[in-house]
């Protein structure tokens, strides 16, 4: 088995609590406080004018996720879009596509695209490309892709779940997002993009 082939498989294979992270999200504790109430646990300051400024971390992000805080005050029902970063999963319909075009680029150039590894034989790598497309074509894999679970880390910002995809990712990475309550969100303190979704 070919490397590439072997860290397609482990991706795919990706479940739902491995990009997790290192430590849990900040769940309903005496300690933290939902985001349609977070005088709860903090003070009244994050409503005000300064809020940037105390509670930011100079990212130009901070002024757009302070908007969104404040404006779920006292609205617990509020709905909010949240983001997350994951792993990019290659799609068997991905494969197909790339494997299409590196058999395009045999046929045109008469040698095997750069970047393939393993592989010094044209003819046998061509044969493998098309075998492969045959098996991915036959045997669809489900598509179906990692979705915001209860007890991710998520944020109301898209633009901070892009630098995290970029920074922690090594770019190879997708941004899913979904609509839920403001009552459901929950704050630790720490870094006002980042946030413990609970259904």
């Amino acid at each position: 088995m070919k490397i590439s082939d072997l860290i397609s498989e482990c991706i795919s294979e990706l479940k739902e609590e491995d990009y997790r992270g290192e430590h849990s999200a900040p769940e309903p504790s005496k300690s933290t406080a939902p985001l349609h109430d977070l005088t709860q646990n903090f003070d009244e300051d994050l409503y005000s004018r300064d809020a940037v400024r105390l509670y930011g971390n100079n990212d130009p992000n901070d002024r757009f996720t302070m908007y969104i805080i404040q404006s779920a005050r006292n609205k617990p029902n509020m709905q909010i879009t949240v983001y997350r970063a994951v792993p990019k999963i290659i799609t068997n319909n991905e494969k197909i596509r790339d494997y299409q075009k590196q058999l395009a680029y045999i046929m045109q150039h008469g040698k095997i695209p750069r970047g393939v590894d393993n592989w010094s034989n044209r003819s046998e790598y061509y044969e493998w490309l098309s075998n492969e497309i045959e098996k991915l074509s036959a045997n669809p894999v489900d598509e179906s892709r990692v979705k915001i679970n209860s007890g991710d880390w998520v944020t109301i910002n898209p633009a901070y779940a892009k630098e995290h995809g970029v920074s922690h990712l090594n770019n190879k990475y997708r941004v899913v997002r979904k609509t839920v309550p403001a009552k459901s969100l929950w704050w630790d303190g720490g870094d006002i993009n980042e946030w413990g979704y609970y259904a």
